[in-house]
């Protein structure tokens, strides 16, 4: 009997403290002031007990409604990562016992979302009174009221119709524009057809009157009646001889030899 309890105090005397943990020593109840690090760990049995404390880094979230600074009332869910600090185990247990969260840090986040909107700085100062260290402080939900939320929504609307707007006035200015060019050049176009028309037509009425000129000035009587017969139709006319004295009948010449 004797080795048998012997045994069992034994297997007591050792305790195992896993990766990611401390160990708070208790002597009848009493927190010590030893921390018991990771792996094997020598107690006295039935005398002392060991309690584990998490010091890997853990996530407490708390959703929260608080005011900006122009009075918009937001709501929030502030995600804080943090860790206990290893060395201080015993003290977070002797306060706060396994409840450190709900009794320390998210309280600690409501007052510090409404203070500041959850200034890390802020937040880090109060949890580490407790021996808390905070890693980081991140909004994972912010949210403004419906009406805040609507006015935003319409004034981004307002924006968006203006610049619209604005792009399509450019768009009928640049329209506009390009007509005016086009009637520019198509004016121009006229006007150059107009004054080369104008142009051809002194150019060829030059051309005529210099040919006249020159006629003119070299007409003789054999020229002219090679002109004239260079034009004739073949048919004799009816009187020839008008204006030298004396007319005479072709017809009746024709007539009379037969």
């Amino acid at each position: 009997m004797i080795l048998i309890v012997g045994g069992v105090l034994a297997t007591q005397a050792f305790v195992r403290v896993p990766a990611g943990y401390r160990g708070v020593l208790l002597t009848w109840g009493k927190v010590e002031e030893r921390v018991l690090p990771e792996g094997l760990s020598f107690i006295v049995p039935i005398a002392q007990s060991v309690e584990l404390m998490n010091v890997q880094v853990q996530k407490a979230e708390s959703t929260e409604s608080a005011a900006t600074l122009d009075l918009q009332e937001v709501s929030a869910t502030v995600a804080v990562n943090f860790k206990l600090m290893p060395g201080s185990v015993n003290t977070i247990f002797q306060e706060l016992q396994q409840d450190y969260v709900s009794r320390v840090i998210k309280p600690n986040i409501e007052e510090s979302l409404k203070a500041a909107t959850a200034h890390d700085d802020i937040l880090k100062e109060r949890l580490s009174v407790f021996n808390i260290d905070v890693i980081a402080v991140s909004l994972t939900d912010f949210q403004f009221s419906p009406a805040f939320s609507a006015a935003i929504e319409a004034k981004v609307t307002a924006e968006q119709q203006a610049l619209e707007a604005k792009n399509k006035l450019e768009q009928i200015r640049y329209e506009a524009q390009q007509q005016i060019i086009q009637a520019e050049a198509a004016k121009n176009a006229t006007i150059a057809r107009a004054e080369g028309d104008a142009e051809a037509q002194i150019i060829a009425a030059n051309a005529t009157a210099r040919a006249i000129e020159l006629i003119t000035s070299r007409m003789t009587p054999e020229y002219a009646q090679y002109l004239w017969l260079t034009q004739w139709d073949g048919k004799l006319p009816a009187v020839v001889g008008e204006g030298q004295g004396y007319i005479i009948d072709l017809g009746s010449l024709i007539g009379g030899s037969k």
